[in-house]
């Protein structure tokens, strides 16, 4: 039966972040073992750059940089 009452579930984003990294980290050990450094490494730039705009601190603070560079640079034109 509904009474009306609606209640909330925990947030579990940093729960899931931090899983997520761990198998990113044991992929990337596997990858080293398996193919070397290089391949690891370059695994981890795709990686990396794949996974970081969708924090919104990082994607937000990354957007307040450009503007403050973009304001530098047009002032010193």
């Amino acid at each position: 039966m509904d009474d009306g009452r609606h209640v909330r579930d925990e947030d579990r984003t940093k729960a899931f972040r931090a899983t997520f990294y761990l198998i990113l980290v044991m992929a990337l050990v596997r990858n080293r073992g398996a193919w070397g450094c290089s391949a690891a490494l370059a695994l981890r730039a795709a990686l990396h750059g794949a996974v970081c705009p969708l924090d919104p601190r990082r994607a937000r603070a990354a957007a307040e940089r450009e503007a403050r560079s973009a304001a530098i640079r047009a002032r010193h034109r």
